[in-house]
């Protein structure tokens, strides 16, 4: 009965002592030593009739790396947008003049010729500036901000190919004026590309 007491007591002992120590701490995320400053903008150039700007900003990412890759993503992404835009807004005639909204099928082959031709146009955007990525104690993490720019002259063209490659809808557009409207812009680019080399 002693002993039973005994294990008892060691049991009861282990379990205050064990409750009554303090837990460890972990030391918090110190975040990379480096001077703190106020962000600043990058500028972003006012888009004119031959090139396209986008802004790409990135807060609070816990890599650089993946700050950097955000913020070049959120630029790209901006394009896509402008891009999908002026494409549109070369095309409105057209599309009334060939009835775009009544024919499914030239509905559907005009949005695949833009969707291909924006994805082909980015490849071509560059990087215009970046500031230097740096920590941001107000929002725990790292900020990166860049600019990218993409030259007009390549979506005009590619958006000209696209609607070659697609048989019924090119030759809906060669029967309407923006199909000439097109192809002038295009050697107006390749104008402004020869006579800026």
């Amino acid at each position: 009965m002693k002993r039973k007491y005994t294990i008892i007591g060691i049991i009861l002992v282990s379990f205050i002592v064990g409750c009554a120590t303090k837990p460890e701490v972990t030391p918090p995320i110190t975040p990379p030593s480096r001077p703190i400053t106020p962000p600043k903008r990058v500028e972003v150039p006012p888009s004119d009739e031959f090139t396209l700007y986008a802004r790409g900003l990135s807060t609070g990412m816990m890599r650089e790396e993946d700050a950097d890759r955000r913020a070049a993503l959120s630029a790209r992404n901006e394009l896509a947008t402008s891009i999908e835009t002026h494409i549109k807004s070369l095309t409105k005639d057209a599309m009334e003049q060939i009835g775009m909204g009544k024919d499914a099928d030239l509905t559907s082959l005009f949005s695949s010729a833009i969707k291909a031709t924006v994805d082909q146009t980015l490849r071509f955007s560059v990087l215009h500036s970046a500031k230097p990525t740096i920590w941001d104690e107000r929002m725990n993490g790292f900020r990166a901000e860049v600019v990218y720019k993409l030259n007009i002259g390549p979506i005009n063209e590619q958006m000209l190919d696209n609607i070659k490659q697609r048989k019924n809808l090119y030759e809906q557009f060669r029967a309407s004026e923006l199909f000439n409207e097109l192809e002038d812009e295009i050697e107006k680019q390749r104008g402004q590309d020869t006579s800026g080399q």
